[in-house]
């Protein structure tokens, strides 16, 4: 309301618990324009545009790089809550996994938290306890945590969302990349040359540079993994993998 005020024509709104809020303020602001990141409707309203990652994509890449470079047969995942955009980041990793190594075994849990680093750091320390050397979080400053125990046990650990691996240089392998920025720029774009349309989504993944992984992976990913990762890209783009994002999508990848 005080942006609405302010005589913003755009508004942005970012996450899932943001979306009940931009419904709730686009109905009531029909002459304002809004965008919802990483959430969408059954029924988009028509001054909203949802903006999407094929985040399951970007997970799918470090899944392979996991499932490539763990040495115990044993991986973890921690996902902030048990909701539709987190495990779009767990199945596609599982599957990446299990792609490069189907006899991996994984071990995954949610932290109910996407700020609570001790319990990240809790969770790691135990995955690694049943034997896992590799860990991607997604779970927004419960990974810090996560990222601490890797460090300290000197394992391997997989940021999200940016690169991740300044937290710990020696042992963060790679990040899942969701190019938020890419999404915005074409937004506020759309929006500075009269072009911007609500009541639709657009989703951004390889094809439109919204996903991807750091480009730090290669300081401790060798380049043969590097080389099976780029080929899976490849196939990715050309339709012939189609990556997982729920349970039953995820057991139909295995079979």
């Amino acid at each position: 309301e005080t942006l609405v005020d302010d005589g913003m024509n755009l508004i942005i709104g970012v996450g899932y618990t943001m979306a009940d809020d931009i419904k709730t303020q686009a109905e009531n602001y029909p002459d304002v324009n809004f965008a919802l990141i990483d959430e969408t409707y059954d029924e988009i309203p028509s001054n909203v545009k949802s903006v999407l990652f094929e985040s399951e994509q970007a997970s799918y890449l470090v899944g392979l790089i996991a499932g490539k470079m763990n040495e115990t047969k044993n991986v973890g995942f921690i996902g902030g809550l048990d909701i539709p955009v987190i495990n779009t980041f767990k199945y596609g990793y599982m599957a990446g996994v299990k792609a490069a190594d189907a006899n991996c075994e994984i071990q995954a849990q949610y932290a109910n938290s996407f700020n609570d680093q001790a319990k990240g750091k809790a969770i790691t320390n135990q995955m690694i306890s049943k034997g896992a050397d590799v860990v991607f979080t997604a779970a927004g400053d419960v990974g810090t945590g996560s990222m601490e125990a890797i460090k300290e046990a000197n394992k391997y650990g997989i940021g999200v969302d940016r690169d991740q691996s300044d937290l710990a240089p020696q042992n963060i392998l790679t990040s899942a990349i969701k190019r938020v920025d890419v999404g915005m720029y074409e937004t506020v774009k759309e929006l500075v040359e009269g072009k911007f349309q609500g009541g639709i989504s657009t989703t951004y993944g390889l094809e439109q540079n919204g996903i991807g992984i750091a480009d730090t992976t290669s300081n401790l990913v060798p380049q043969d993994v590097l080389d099976f990762v780029n080929e899976k890209i490849e196939e990715l783009k050309a339709g012939k993998i189609s990556v997982p994002k729920t349970e039953e999508e995820y057991n139909e990848f295995i079979k």
